[in-house]
């Protein structure tokens, strides 16, 4: 990449440098998850546009590489079981139970205001 950089680079700019190594929809999300690499960014937002300095290009060469989770990413929430244990289960079970008995051993309620109407004439 003897080349020498523009000093700003549009996304398709990068994304014709990276013609045939990512897409755009690929880039985009890769560029939300990794807006720095090593500690530096990636790549920067002006007005809404993503932007990619000269000396910023090569880290997002490098983080693209590096497609690992390992670099400076987000940890995000780690579950040991997606399946409830046995208790639980029984637990849940039962509250259901429990509430649809109170439904119906509830008394009816009145479905009128308070207010009567007689249905008689004249009144």
């Amino acid at each position: 990449m003897g080349e020498k950089l523009p000093e700003l680079m549009t996304l398709p700019d990068v994304l014709e440098r990276l013609r045939g190594i990512v897409g755009r929809t690929y880039l985009l999300k890769h560029l939300r998850e990794y807006p720095e690499f090593n500690g530096r960014p990636t790549h920067r937002k002006i007005g809404g546009k993503v932007v990619v300095r000269a000396e910023d290009y090569p880290r997002l060469l490098e983080s693209l590489e590096c497609r690992s989770k390992s670099s400076n990413a987000k940890e995000g929430k780690r579950y040991t079981s997606v399946v409830p244990s046995a208790e639980k289960a029984f637990m849940n079970a039962q509250t259901l139970l429990t509430r649809n008995l109170q439904k119906l051993s509830a008394p009816k309620e009145k479905r009128n205001s308070g207010r009567r109407v007689s249905m008689a004439s004249g009144q």
